[in-house]
């Protein structure tokens, strides 16, 4: 949905593509990190894209992930993947960034 910007060129990439695979991956840890901050309270800290997947570092307070929260984990996933969440970039200075993240220490 963003607009382009000035004069530019446009490539649309496939998953098999590492261009594609690392854009996918990015939005999934953004999924995944959404989810547990929804359904577990967590503070989010890293979650990059990798070669292989992704993944996102996060702050509960206590160990309460195990094999059990899978499922858990998984039918909230689906259901913002289901819900087709639009995505949108976020310019912001650092006091609005700041502001945004301010009940996360971790982005602070």
């Amino acid at each position: 949905m963003r607009p382009l910007e000035g004069n530019c060129e446009l490539k649309l990439f496939k998953f098999e593509d590492p261009e594609g695979k690392e854009t996918f991956w990015h939005s999934s840890a953004h999924i995944l990190g959404q989810t547990l901050e929804n359904e577990f309270g967590v503070h989010l800290c890293h979650g990059p894209p990798t070669d292989s997947g992704f993944f996102y570092d996060s702050y509960s307070g206590k160990d309460i992930f195990t094999e059990k929260n899978y499922a858990e984990i998984e039918k909230a996933a689906a259901k913002i993947v289901s819900d087709k969440q639009d995505y949108h970039r976020l310019v912001l200075t650092k006091d609005e960034a700041l502001q945004l993240f301010g009940n996360n220490p971790f982005k602070v």
